[in-house]
């Protein structure tokens, strides 16, 4: 059976196929390699319920399928895993998720409860990729959480390190820190705010990887900010340079009764103590999506969105509609374009990264809503693309609700 399904892919000639049979072999590879994983997690539990004094399952990945340890064990942890996640299993088989897609559910049930996670957490799953519904799944536990991240937390700070030593081979400096989810994502949002800058001074898109490798670019960011050499105070950080956290105003509360507060990097729920000090001694931005107050619709008057869109599009987007990367590394993108005369309104602007916003534009991917949230898909296989609405944003899509 085996050495058939072999032969069949070495003699495909794919090479000579258009895009849409591309783009069909890429889906039956993802069944194939679902059908693949749940079929190993089948042969690592029949190999742990032996009784015969050999190999455990992992032990059997590692001599007869020459996985590393380390992939060998986190194999063993999913087929573990996937014993009490009937329908995630079911899921995986038929290839309708991936791998990633159950560690993330597994991920989740470690937090909430597996019966809870393999109910509600699948379909969301197969309607998404890998890396943006692990995001949306830390934000679903993150909401049905037993505490308020409060012993988590003061692991993380009891936790916390730094190293620095020479290299003996070439006596280069080199560094290493660990830190907590606030104390890290602040010393990040203020490397990253550097890095663009120099990244502009470079040359920006128009030849900044000629002038320096973005790993110079880094390092000398980080000397520039440690030292106080060529430091920018002179302006405020960006809003996608700032620690962006999210007050929930729509009934959710922590235990203590409190209105619950997350990172928009993570959607990680902040323990009390974080998040009054940040209360404190932040600068407070109300950001309104809907209602009275001050509109953040500016029509055709200007192309780039202002800051004020840009603080709600960090609370309504949370990252990259595409691929959930965090807002530092995100581009307002016009739903219609400008170009279209789509006009810079809140409703017509969603976050996307630099890649994502590049296969909008240049390579044929259209922005698409499903179940209220925004996702990029093929132009030709998805159908049309469907146009945003004035007013007001779907609640949906403020991803601050249960």
């Amino acid at each position: 059976m085996f050495s058939s399904i072999t032969t069949l892919l070495q003699e495909d000639p794919v090479e000579s196929l258009p895009r849409t049979l591309l783009a069909d072999r890429f889906e039956a590879v993802r069944g194939l390699e679902g059908a693949i994983e749940a079929y190993k997690a089948r042969l690592l539990t029949a190999t742990d319920r032996l009784d015969d004094n050999g190999l455990d399952g992992a032990g059997m990945l590692r001599t007869a399928g020459r996985a590393s340890s380390g992939t060998a064990a986190r194999v063993a942890k999913r087929a573990e895993s996937l014993e009490s996640l009937p329908a995630t299993r079911e899921a995986l088989a038929k290839g309708r998720i991936t791998a990633e897609h159950v560690d993330a559910i597994t991920a989740a049930a470690d937090t909430v409860s597996p019966e809870q996670a393999d109910e509600e957490l699948v379909e969301h799953a197969a309607a998404a990729p890998a890396d943006v519904f692990a995001k949306r799944s830390r934000e679903w536990s993150s909401n049905r959480r037993n505490d308020d991240g409060a012993d988590e937390h003061a692991a993380q700070r009891r936790d916390r390190r730094g190293h620095k030593w020479i290299r003996r081979d070439n006596k280069m400096r080199a560094s290493y820190f660990e830190l907590d989810r606030e104390s890290g994502d602040a010393v990040h949002a203020v490397l990253q705010q550097r890095y663009d800058e120099l990244w502009n001074d470079d040359g920006g898109r128009d030849g900044a990887d000629e002038i320096r490798t973005p790993e110079q670019r880094m390092a000398d960011a980080f000397v520039s900010l440690l030292t106080g050499a060529d430091r920018r105070a002179d302006r405020p950080p960006h809003p996608r340079h700032q620690l962006n956290v999210v007050f929930d105003i729509a009934g959710q509360t922590s235990c203590d009764g409190r209105p619950l507060a997350t990172l928009v990097t993570d959607g990680e729920p902040l323990p009390p103590e974080v998040r009054d000090r940040i209360a404190c001694d932040a600068s407070v931005t109300a950001i309104i999506f809907d209602g009275p107050g001050k509109p953040i619709w500016r029509g055709r008057d200007l192309r780039h969105a202002t800051i004020a869109q840009w603080k709600a599009l960090i609370a309504r987007d949370r990252g990259c509609v595409g691929c959930g990367a965090a807002p530092n590394r995100c581009e307002a993108h016009h739903i219609v374009t400008w170009e279209e005369y789509g006009p810079t309104d809140i409703d017509n602007l969603v976050l996307v990264c630099s890649r994502c916003h590049h296969d909008l534009h240049d390579r044929g991917m259209k922005l698409r809503r499903t179940n209220g949230r925004w996702h990029i898909g093929a132009r030709d296989r998805d159908g049309p693309a469907p146009n945003p609405t004035r007013p007001g944003i779907d609640p949906d899509q403020l991803g601050l609700t249960a």
